[in-house]
Protein backbone atom coordinates (compact mmCIF):
# COMPACT_ATOMS: atom_id res chain seq x y z
CA UNK A 1 0.00 0.00 0.00
CA UNK A 2 1.31 3.27 -0.92
CA UNK A 3 2.27 5.54 2.38
CA UNK A 4 0.08 9.06 2.74
CA UNK A 5 2.29 10.82 5.11
CA UNK A 6 1.52 14.13 7.95
CA UNK A 7 5.05 15.29 8.40
CA UNK A 8 5.14 16.69 12.32
CA UNK A 9 8.47 18.80 13.05
CA UNK A 10 9.46 19.91 16.45
CA UNK A 11 11.06 23.30 15.46
CA UNK A 12 12.40 23.89 18.33
CA UNK A 13 14.37 20.62 18.23
CA UNK A 14 16.08 20.38 14.55
CA UNK A 15 18.14 23.12 13.02
CA UNK A 16 15.89 24.49 9.22
CA UNK A 17 19.16 23.34 7.36
CA UNK A 18 17.49 19.90 6.98
CA UNK A 19 13.59 21.13 6.23
CA UNK A 20 14.53 20.90 2.29
CA UNK A 21 16.22 17.04 2.96
CA UNK A 22 13.59 15.73 5.34
CA UNK A 23 10.33 16.84 2.69
CA UNK A 24 12.82 15.27 -0.14
CA UNK A 25 13.49 11.63 1.84
CA UNK A 26 9.93 11.22 3.09
CA UNK A 27 8.85 11.72 -0.29
CA UNK A 28 11.12 9.46 -1.46
CA UNK A 29 8.74 7.26 1.05
CA UNK A 30 5.40 7.89 -0.38
CA UNK A 31 2.87 10.69 -0.63
CA UNK A 32 3.00 13.67 1.79
CA UNK A 33 -0.36 14.95 2.15
CA UNK A 34 0.37 17.15 5.40
CA UNK A 35 3.42 19.62 6.45
CA UNK A 36 3.57 21.03 9.84
CA UNK A 37 6.28 23.00 11.57
CA UNK A 38 5.52 23.78 15.25
CA UNK A 39 7.34 26.18 17.88
CA UNK A 40 6.92 29.56 19.41
CA UNK A 41 7.13 31.77 16.64
CA UNK A 42 7.06 34.83 19.15
CA UNK A 43 10.88 33.85 20.13
CA UNK A 44 14.21 34.50 18.74
CA UNK A 45 14.58 30.53 18.75
CA UNK A 46 12.44 30.31 15.19
CA UNK A 47 13.89 33.18 13.31
CA UNK A 48 15.90 30.51 11.24
CA UNK A 49 12.76 28.84 9.78
CA UNK A 50 10.77 32.02 8.95
CA UNK A 51 12.96 32.49 5.11
CA UNK A 52 12.08 29.05 4.68
CA UNK A 53 8.55 29.42 4.99
CA UNK A 54 8.26 31.78 1.89
CA UNK A 55 10.16 28.38 0.10
CA UNK A 56 8.78 25.40 1.05
CA UNK A 57 5.11 24.86 1.30
CA UNK A 58 4.86 23.90 5.02
CA UNK A 59 2.00 24.82 7.77
CA UNK A 60 3.76 26.89 10.58
CA UNK A 61 1.46 26.24 13.97
CA UNK A 62 2.14 28.67 16.89
CA UNK A 63 2.58 27.20 20.46
CA UNK A 64 3.53 29.46 23.32
CA UNK A 65 5.81 28.59 25.78
CA UNK A 66 2.93 28.71 28.36
CA UNK A 67 4.45 25.29 29.95
CA UNK A 68 7.03 22.16 30.47
CA UNK A 69 7.15 20.88 26.52
CA UNK A 70 4.52 23.05 25.43
CA UNK A 71 5.55 21.94 21.54
CA UNK A 72 5.56 18.31 22.63
CA UNK A 73 2.40 18.20 23.51
CA UNK A 74 0.51 19.65 20.88
CA UNK A 75 2.31 17.90 18.22
CA UNK A 76 1.00 14.53 19.99
CA UNK A 77 -2.38 15.84 19.75
CA UNK A 78 -2.65 16.54 16.33
CA UNK A 79 -1.26 13.39 15.56
CA UNK A 80 -3.78 11.42 17.44
CA UNK A 81 -6.76 13.88 16.30
CA UNK A 82 -5.33 12.89 12.21
CA UNK A 83 -4.95 9.33 13.36
CA UNK A 84 -8.98 9.11 14.39
CA UNK A 85 -10.24 11.95 12.03
CA UNK A 86 -8.01 11.83 7.97
CA UNK A 87 -8.45 8.58 6.75
CA UNK A 88 -6.20 9.55 4.04
CA UNK A 89 -3.04 9.08 6.20
CA UNK A 90 -2.20 6.05 7.11
CA UNK A 91 1.93 7.21 7.86
CA UNK A 92 3.61 9.94 10.02
CA UNK A 93 6.78 11.03 10.38
CA UNK A 94 8.06 12.93 13.44
CA UNK A 95 10.85 15.30 13.18
CA UNK A 96 12.59 15.35 16.70
CA UNK A 97 15.64 13.75 18.64
CA UNK A 98 12.93 14.32 21.48
CA UNK A 99 12.35 11.17 23.43
CA UNK A 100 8.76 12.54 24.41
CA UNK A 101 7.71 10.77 21.35
CA UNK A 102 7.61 7.68 22.57
CA UNK A 103 4.76 6.49 23.48
CA UNK A 104 3.43 8.70 20.79
CA UNK A 105 4.86 6.99 18.36
CA UNK A 106 3.63 3.39 19.84
CA UNK A 107 -0.02 4.64 20.18
CA UNK A 108 0.31 5.55 16.47
CA UNK A 109 1.27 2.17 15.56
CA UNK A 110 -1.66 0.50 17.38
CA UNK A 111 -3.89 2.61 15.64
CA UNK A 112 -1.89 1.07 12.13
CA UNK A 113 -0.21 3.42 11.10
CA UNK A 114 3.56 3.75 9.82
CA UNK A 115 5.73 5.57 12.13
CA UNK A 116 8.72 7.11 10.41
CA UNK A 117 11.16 9.20 13.03
CA UNK A 118 13.47 11.14 12.15
CA UNK A 119 16.35 13.03 14.65
CA UNK A 120 19.84 12.87 14.84
CA UNK A 121 22.07 10.06 15.82
CA UNK A 122 21.46 10.97 19.88
CA UNK A 123 18.33 10.15 19.93
CA UNK A 124 17.43 7.39 22.65
CA UNK A 125 17.00 4.01 21.71
CA UNK A 126 13.86 3.99 23.39
CA UNK A 127 12.51 6.67 20.64
CA UNK A 128 14.10 5.08 17.85
CA UNK A 129 12.44 1.44 18.77
CA UNK A 130 9.48 2.91 19.19
CA UNK A 131 9.28 4.06 15.12
CA UNK A 132 8.79 1.22 12.76
CA UNK A 133 11.86 3.06 10.84
CA UNK A 134 14.27 5.79 11.69
CA UNK A 135 16.45 8.07 10.12
CA UNK A 136 19.24 10.18 11.20
CA UNK A 137 19.75 13.37 10.18
CA UNK A 138 23.62 13.20 9.94
CA UNK A 139 23.02 11.20 6.73
CA UNK A 140 20.97 13.85 4.96
CA UNK A 141 21.80 16.80 3.15
CA UNK A 142 21.98 20.75 4.43
CA UNK A 143 21.22 23.51 2.99
CA UNK A 144 22.49 26.56 4.95
CA UNK A 145 20.41 28.89 2.71
CA UNK A 146 17.76 28.22 0.67
CA UNK A 147 19.00 28.17 -3.13
CA UNK A 148 17.70 30.55 -5.13
CA UNK A 149 19.50 33.05 -7.95
CA UNK A 150 19.26 36.60 -6.62
CA UNK A 151 18.62 38.22 -10.07
CA UNK A 152 15.66 35.65 -11.47
CA UNK A 153 14.16 34.24 -7.97
CA UNK A 154 14.97 31.17 -9.42
CA UNK A 155 16.06 28.06 -7.16
CA UNK A 156 18.27 26.25 -9.79
CA UNK A 157 20.63 27.86 -11.96
CA UNK A 158 19.72 25.73 -15.16
CA UNK A 159 17.72 23.12 -16.21
CA UNK A 160 20.55 20.47 -15.57
CA UNK A 161 21.05 21.40 -11.94
CA UNK A 162 17.17 21.13 -11.24
CA UNK A 163 17.06 17.59 -12.51
CA UNK A 164 20.08 16.40 -10.87
CA UNK A 165 18.83 17.84 -7.51
CA UNK A 166 15.33 15.94 -8.43
CA UNK A 167 17.41 13.08 -9.10
CA UNK A 168 19.89 12.75 -6.20
CA UNK A 169 16.09 12.87 -4.01
CA UNK A 170 14.38 10.11 -5.81
CA UNK A 171 13.76 6.86 -5.11
CA UNK A 172 16.60 4.94 -5.99
CA UNK A 173 17.44 1.42 -6.78
CA UNK A 174 20.65 -0.19 -5.59
CA UNK A 175 22.30 -0.12 -9.43
CA UNK A 176 21.23 3.77 -9.01
CA UNK A 177 17.77 3.58 -11.68
CA UNK A 178 15.04 6.19 -10.90
CA UNK A 179 11.61 5.70 -12.49
CA UNK A 180 10.67 8.76 -14.96
CA UNK A 181 7.32 9.13 -12.61
CA UNK A 182 9.19 9.38 -9.48
CA UNK A 183 11.81 11.76 -11.37
CA UNK A 184 8.96 13.99 -12.02
CA UNK A 185 7.42 14.12 -8.83
CA UNK A 186 10.48 15.17 -7.16
CA UNK A 187 10.64 17.85 -9.64
CA UNK A 188 7.51 19.39 -8.79
CA UNK A 189 7.77 18.77 -4.90
CA UNK A 190 10.89 21.16 -5.53
CA UNK A 191 9.12 23.66 -8.20
CA UNK A 192 5.19 22.70 -8.47
CA UNK A 193 5.41 25.37 -11.58
CA UNK A 194 7.55 22.96 -14.21
CA UNK A 195 6.54 22.43 -16.91
CA UNK A 196 8.38 20.78 -20.13
CA UNK A 197 6.92 23.13 -22.46
CA UNK A 198 9.10 26.23 -20.85
CA UNK A 199 12.33 24.38 -21.22
CA UNK A 200 10.84 24.06 -25.04
CA UNK A 201 10.42 20.19 -24.89
CA UNK A 202 6.44 18.64 -24.65
CA UNK A 203 7.79 16.18 -22.11
CA UNK A 204 10.14 15.37 -19.11
CA UNK A 205 11.27 12.22 -21.22
CA UNK A 206 12.47 14.64 -24.41
CA UNK A 207 14.67 16.68 -21.35
CA UNK A 208 16.15 13.59 -20.53
CA UNK A 209 17.09 12.67 -23.85
CA UNK A 210 18.25 16.10 -24.71
CA UNK A 211 20.56 15.61 -21.17
CA UNK A 212 22.10 12.39 -23.06
CA UNK A 213 26.01 12.97 -21.42
CA UNK A 214 24.62 13.17 -18.08
CA UNK A 215 21.43 10.86 -18.41
CA UNK A 216 20.99 7.11 -19.63
CA UNK A 217 17.47 6.31 -20.55
CA UNK A 218 15.95 2.85 -20.61
CA UNK A 219 12.37 1.20 -20.93
CA UNK A 220 10.86 -2.11 -19.80
CA UNK A 221 8.35 -4.41 -21.53
CA UNK A 222 5.66 -3.27 -20.51
CA UNK A 223 2.87 -1.36 -22.69
CA UNK A 224 2.94 1.43 -22.39
CA UNK A 225 6.42 1.32 -21.46
CA UNK A 226 8.10 2.39 -17.96
CA UNK A 227 11.41 4.50 -18.26
CA UNK A 228 14.09 4.81 -16.23
CA UNK A 229 16.91 6.89 -15.90
CA UNK A 230 20.79 7.04 -14.55
CA UNK A 231 23.30 9.41 -14.20
CA UNK A 232 26.31 8.51 -15.92
CA UNK A 233 29.65 9.39 -14.08
CA UNK A 234 31.66 12.22 -14.73
CA UNK A 235 35.15 12.17 -15.21
CA UNK A 236 35.51 15.46 -13.40
CA UNK A 237 34.05 14.05 -10.41
CA UNK A 238 36.50 15.34 -6.83
CA UNK A 239 39.50 12.65 -6.50
CA UNK A 240 38.99 10.92 -3.30
CA UNK A 241 40.72 11.71 0.07
CA UNK A 242 42.13 9.88 2.77
CA UNK A 243 41.90 9.24 6.38
CA UNK A 244 41.44 6.70 9.10
CA UNK A 245 38.71 5.83 11.38
CA UNK A 246 38.55 7.87 14.32
CA UNK A 247 35.63 5.97 16.41
CA UNK A 248 32.88 3.42 15.53
CA UNK A 249 29.17 3.42 17.36
CA UNK A 250 26.79 0.76 15.88
CA UNK A 251 26.38 1.44 12.44
CA UNK A 252 27.97 4.99 12.43
CA UNK A 253 31.68 6.51 12.55
CA UNK A 254 33.57 9.37 12.41
CA UNK A 255 37.06 9.67 9.96
CA UNK A 256 39.65 12.27 11.14
CA UNK A 257 41.13 13.76 8.15
CA UNK A 258 43.67 16.74 7.81
CA UNK A 259 40.66 19.11 7.19
CA UNK A 260 38.56 17.69 9.74
CA UNK A 261 36.14 14.96 11.00
CA UNK A 262 34.18 13.39 8.46
CA UNK A 263 30.83 11.28 10.37
CA UNK A 264 29.49 8.32 8.04
CA UNK A 265 27.15 5.33 8.05
CA UNK A 266 27.66 1.89 7.18
CA UNK A 267 25.95 2.47 3.85
CA UNK A 268 28.32 5.08 2.83
CA UNK A 269 30.92 2.03 2.60
CA UNK A 270 31.77 0.58 -0.83
CA UNK A 271 29.71 -2.49 -1.33
CA UNK A 272 33.23 -4.19 -2.35
CA UNK A 273 34.33 -3.42 0.99
CA UNK A 274 31.93 -4.28 3.85
CA UNK A 275 32.53 -7.50 4.27
CA UNK A 276 35.59 -6.21 5.28
CA UNK A 277 37.38 -5.81 9.04
CA UNK A 278 36.52 -2.68 10.01
CA UNK A 279 38.08 -1.18 13.45
CA UNK A 280 39.48 2.70 14.83
CA UNK A 281 42.82 3.39 12.91
CA UNK A 282 41.42 1.34 9.45
CA UNK A 283 42.83 3.58 6.68
CA UNK A 284 40.13 4.60 4.23
CA UNK A 285 39.93 6.83 1.21
CA UNK A 286 36.21 8.50 0.78
CA UNK A 287 34.71 11.00 -1.31
CA UNK A 288 33.45 14.39 0.21
CA UNK A 289 29.58 15.28 0.53
CA UNK A 290 30.19 17.73 2.76
CA UNK A 291 33.36 19.80 4.39
CA UNK A 292 33.69 20.24 7.94
CA UNK A 293 32.37 23.37 8.92
CA UNK A 294 33.95 24.59 12.56
CA UNK A 295 31.19 26.98 12.93
CA UNK A 296 28.98 24.26 13.49
CA UNK A 297 26.57 23.97 16.79
CA UNK A 298 27.18 21.03 18.05
CA UNK A 299 29.85 17.66 16.56
CA UNK A 300 26.84 16.67 14.27
CA UNK A 301 26.96 20.16 12.69
CA UNK A 302 30.51 20.83 12.69
CA UNK A 303 31.11 17.56 11.09
CA UNK A 304 31.43 17.20 7.07
CA UNK A 305 29.89 14.01 5.43
CA UNK A 306 32.01 11.32 3.69
CA UNK A 307 30.80 9.15 0.89
CA UNK A 308 31.72 6.50 -1.44
CA UNK A 309 34.39 4.86 1.51
CA UNK A 310 37.08 2.27 0.54
CA UNK A 311 39.35 0.61 2.84
CA UNK A 312 42.65 0.78 1.82
CA UNK A 313 44.97 -2.54 1.90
Amino acid sequence: MEKKYAILIDGDNIAPSYLDSIISEVSKEGDVLIKRLYGDWTTPNMNGWKPWLEKVPIRPVQQFRNGPNATDNTIIMDAIELANTNQGINAVCIVSTDSDYYSLALKLREYGLYVLGVGKSNAKPLWVNACNEFKYLENFDETEEYEEDAKSGKKFKSLEDLICHAYRNSRMTEEGWVSLSDLGNSIRNFMPEFDPRSYSHNTLREIIDALSDDFELRSDDRIPPNYWIKAIGRKNETPKIKGKIKRLMNRYGIIENENGDFSFSFTNIDKKCRDKLIKEGTPVKFRVFKMPNPKGEDSADRNGKAAEIEIIG
